[in-house]
């Protein structure tokens, strides 16, 4: 019960701290809603046993193999569904609820010789990204994302109009309890966002931890997401791709494996430089998907043309020359994505040309 005046506290410093910059962010309360929630255990209250100490006879039961239960404060031994693989300290556990599903989130301190990083390749990659093609590489390959919300939007909807024809309150002082039905539809609403959610970190995870794997230097764009989100016909698309949630990926896993990111400034004109004279063009429509330099004649795929100069101004502030990707190289990110079910186009590079003009 102290976790929530410690939240507290750590509030009201950023809320005065923020106040002296001139931005209002005074602490609002934790949203109450249908099959969702959470709570906090600090570690010195953490128990993990191999035996359901619940039952009397514990001593006497031969518990399942690989079992592991989690003591819960005021409730008793839980089991869980697999084994904490980290051995270390265990600084707090977040046990939150997601529709029917119950998670323990652990927080636990490792030995650094005990965490395998990735090897080394001095690779290195340029990232655009794009709501039409995910993720366009330097090494010449094409991402599309899943786009759950897209494809699960008319069932959606449906479970959406479904629950709020169910008997519940549909304004603030309104005393109307909530149905018994009501509860079951917003239990099987939940379900469909989580599955919605599962899809899209599923791809984010697989994918960041593919090129985490093949590179060792990666040029992603600073992207103002939050302004993006602002443009209402483009808002959904960009929500659906969760481009703040792989930059964030990004950001951490290089760190963890000794490999370096570097974020290009947002106002680079990545897309409207050509990557063969490096022109800058002053109008570039979105529609315009072949770019087309008009001093040297080059025609090239736009987000291609933008992740070489992305590789390019990385090559420009490390200050050496990576390799370039060989076909062993390239068969190799292609496999890895193939085996985490995730599919890949090739851009073809011969698009490249000069006009005879």
């Amino acid at each position: 019960m102290q976790q929530p005046f410690l939240n507290l506290n750590l509030a009201f410093q950023k809320f005065f701290r923020d106040l002296k910059q001139g931005k209002v962010s005074y602490p609002q309360f934790k949203k109450k809603r249908d099959n969702a929630g959470s709570y906090y255990i600090g570690g010195d209250q953490v128990v993990l046993s191999d035996t359901n100490k619940n039952s009397k006879k514990y001593k006497k039961i031969i518990t399942e193999c690989n079992a592991q239960y989690l003591k819960v404060p005021n409730l008793g031994y839980v089991k869980l569904s697999e084994r904490l693989r980290f051995s270390g300290k265990i600084n707090s556990v977040t046990i939150s609820q997601n529709g029917d599903k119950y998670y323990a989130s652990f927080s636990v301190s490792i030995a650094e010789e005990n965490y395998q990083p990735q090897p080394k390749t001095k690779l290195g990659l340029g990232i655009d990204v794009g709501l039409k093609s995910f993720v366009s590489l330097s090494n010449g390959l094409e991402i599309k994302s899943p786009k759950p919300l897209a494809k699960l939007a008319r069932k959606l909807k449906t479970k959406s109009r479904q629950l709020s024809k169910k008997q519940h309150p549909k304004t603030k002082g309104d005393k109307t309890k909530k149905s018994a039905n009501y509860l079951k539809a917003s239990l099987k609403l939940a379900k469909l966002h989580r599955r919605i959610a599962n899809v899209r970190n599923d791809f984010s995870h697989k994918l960041s931890s593919s090129i985490i794997k093949q590179a060792d230097y990666i040029c992603l764009e600073d992207l103002n997401v939050k302004g993006m989100m602002k443009n209402h016909q483009l808002a959904k698309s960009i929500a659906d791709v969760s481009f703040y949630e792989f930059r964030r990926q990004l950001e951490y896993k290089p760190k963890y494996n000794g490999k370096q990111i570097i974020f290009a400034d947002r106002f680079y004109p990545s897309s409207k430089t050509c990557s063969q004279c490096g022109s800058i063009k002053k109008e570039l429509k979105l529609s315009e998907r072949i770019y087309c330099c008009e001093h040297c004649g080059a025609k090239i795929n736009r987000d291609y043309n933008a992740s070489i100069n992305l590789l390019r101004l990385m090559e420009k502030q490390i200050g050496q020359v990576l390799p370039e990707f060989t076909p062993m190289d390239l068969t190799a990110i292609q496999s890895d994505l193939a085996i985490n079910q995730i599919v890949t186009s090739k851009v073809e590079v011969g698009i490249q040309q000069r006009s005879n003009l």
